[in-house]
């Protein structure tokens, strides 16, 4: 029996260059990780309009309002909810509430990923995220690589290098 999940999708805005990592090239890289992961999407929920405040946005409110009888909510990178980490953090007390995991299919460095990585880090749940494990013997640290990782690709313009 596979998983069953909701997606979520906005568009994020980067703030330095105004480029923006679109609903659409999220939802494949989502549908791509679902696929592969044996995970069924039951529905998908979507913002056009990046709102920095998580829980007003209508996409969230339909999200949380019909999210019953699904383990998780799938993202593509937790930016695409908010870059503020008391947002996040209070969105996913809400998602508790409601008996649902956030899961990210990038894997992100940011404050607020590693955040959202963290709040799960006790969860059973939490565990599908591959994180390096380091070994620690005198004289040496020895990291090892997760079998997978999904980088996102945020692009680059080389005429501003």
């Amino acid at each position: 029996m596979s998983k069953k999940a909701i997606a979520y999708a906005s568009d994020i805005v980067l703030g330095r260059t105004g480029e923006v990592i679109g609903r659409g090239e999220q939802k494949e890289l989502v549908r791509q990780y679902a696929e592969e992961n044996g995970i069924e999407i039951v529905a998908w929920f979507e913002d056009e309009i990046y709102e920095e405040k998580i829980l007003s946005r209508p996409g969230i409110q339909k999200l949380l309002a019909s999210c019953h009888g699904c383990e998780c909510l799938l993202v593509e990178r937790v930016w695409c909810l908010s870059r503020s980490p008391e947002e996040v953090r209070a969105f996913l007390k809400e998602l508790d509430r409601q008996g649902v995991t956030l899961e990210s299919t990038t894997v992100l460095w940011d404050c607020t990923s590693q955040m959202a990585r963290w709040y799960y880090r006790g969860d059973p749940m939490s565990r599908r995220v591959q994180r390096p494990s380091i070994e620690v013997k005198p004289g040496r640290i020895r990291t090892s690589r997760p079998a997978t990782l999904r980088f996102s690709g945020l692009k680059h313009d080389p005429e501003e290098a």
